[in-house]
């Protein structure tokens, strides 16, 4: 099925699989220097960014509704390296990778904030932006909230030849795929 949306920079893909993690519905096969950057409702930071492993050059979180941080993560920066923390938010480096924390699920402007910030930082490298569920983004705002969200979102991706690959997620309103996918270029 495809989506209404024009394929100008990145593709952007939506998931509508149920139980299909982002990354594992994702149809394109992506070099392992591909950076990938995780917007993360569903699952915790750690978890997201261990199913890369070793196997990712970058990636990072963008961990939203998550309070507290473990104690074993330190927070650093590594000389010439920038990694973005969007207003009200707080970046932690970890073993996997980065991570920066926003507390409110509600708080989509800096969750678009921070994304923005790893987009501009990594344009040359054609980064994939994954996101685990539009159902968290619905439940903690509402649909016309989330619509804007996903909008600016794929826009800012595509701007910078990035792809988006989102899932619907769990317990969404029957109507939110034909919603949200003439965002898309593709649903899946």
């Amino acid at each position: 099925m495809e989506g209404g949306a024009s394929s100008k920079g990145g593709d952007a893909v939506l998931v509508t699989a149920s139980g299909t993690a982002a990354p594992d519905g994702d149809p394109a096969d992506r070099p392992d220097s591909t950076p990938a950057i995780g917007v993360t409702y569903c699952f915790d930071a750690e978890t997201w960014l261990d199913r890369w492993g070793a196997s990712r050059e970058r990636a990072v979180a963008v961990s939203v509704g998550e309070r507290s941080r473990s104690t074993s993560a330190v927070a650093r920066s590594e000389p010439g390296s920038r990694s973005p923390s969007g207003p009200g938010s707080d970046l932690v480096q970890t073993e996997a990778g980065a991570v920066t924390a926003v507390p409110s699920k509600s708080d989509v402007g800096t969750v678009g904030a921070t994304v923005h910030e790893y987009l501009d930082e990594w344009t040359a490298c054609e980064p994939t932006v994954y996101v685990d569920s539009l159902a968290a983004i619905v439940d903690a705002t509402d649909s016309e909230v989330t619509f804007r969200f996903v909008h600016a979102l794929v826009a800012r991706a595509r701007n910078a030849d990035a792809r988006v690959v989102a899932t619907l997620g769990e317990e969404i309103p029957p109507h939110a795929e034909a919603t949200f996918a003439p965002l898309f270029d593709r649903v899946v």
